[in-house]
Order: structure tokens, then C-alpha cells, then sequence
């Protein structure tokens, strides 16, 4: 696999992550929302410990995707990765906005975040990987 190839996917979900953060950064400058974490329940969801574990536990996944793609070797593997990973990010994004009104600039991150992963998805998907020849 290119170097290019590797290098696109690790920025792709750089730029995932840096919404992501900027997305709760955001949010932490609305009025109504900083209230609402300050009770600890936002939009009717109580932000406990074990919320808030989980919630780091999962961010695990876009944040060691911008290395991933320089330390799995194999391209079937990370092809592979690369389709579990976005389908899944995808999909909890989506999902998120399903969890109270959600704020304008909350569905436009939401909308970029969503595009980045599904791209990634769908250009793995796409991706053709040689077969080694011996």
C-alpha cells in the first residue's frame, strides 16, 4: 500500500477527532447546554462517571485510528479496520443527534463528522488490494 494511501486515512480521521473535540468545545460555550452540565443531565441524559468512561473509552477509537493506518502492515487487516471503524463511528455520530434537540452548529459537526467516516467506509470498501505474487 502507498504511503499516500496510509497518510490519507490517518488525516481523514485527524480531522474527524478535531471536530469531534471542537464539537464538545463548542457546546461548552452554550449558554444552555453548560447549565445542563452543570446539573449533570444533558438533554435528559445523566452524565455519570460511568457515562463519561464510556464516552472516553469509545473516543479511543477515532483518536488511535490517526496512527493505526502507519502501524498495521497488512493491508487486508487494515482495510478491513478501516470499514469496522467507520461504519461504526458513523453510526454512533448519527445516532447522537437523535438524543435531545440537537443545536445548529451540533448538526453541522455532526454532518462533517459523518462525512469524513463515511468517506473513509466507503473508499475502503472501494479499495482493491493486489494480491502478492511469489
Amino acid at each position: 500500500m502507498s504511503t499516500n494511501r496510509r497518510l490519507k486515512y490517518a488525516s481523514l480521521w485527524a480531522f474527524a477527532s478535531l471536530n469531534y473535540l471542537y464539537a464538545d468545545l463548542v457546546g461548552l460555550m452554550d449558554l444552555n447546554l453548560l447549565s445542563q452540565y452543570q446539573t449533570g443531565v444533558v438533554n435528559g441524559m445523566a452524565i455519570t462517571p460511568e457515562f463519561l468512561t464510556a464516552a472516553a473509552a469509545y473516543m479511543q477509537i477515532p483518536l488511535a485510528m490517526v496512527f493505526l493506518p502507519h502501524v498495521i502492515k497488512n493491508d487486508h487487516t487494515l482495510r478491513w479496520v478501516l470499514i469496522i471503524t467507520g461504519i461504526l463511528a458513523t453510526i454512533v455520530q448519527g445516532a447522537t443527534l437523535f438524543v435531545g434537540k440537537p443545536a445548529p452548529y451540533y448538526i453541522l459537526f455532526s454532518a462533517i463528522e459523518m462525512g469524513a467516516t463515511a468517506y473513509i467506509t466507503f473508499d475502503a470498501i472501494k479499495w482493491k488490494i493486489k494480491k502478492d505474487v511469489i
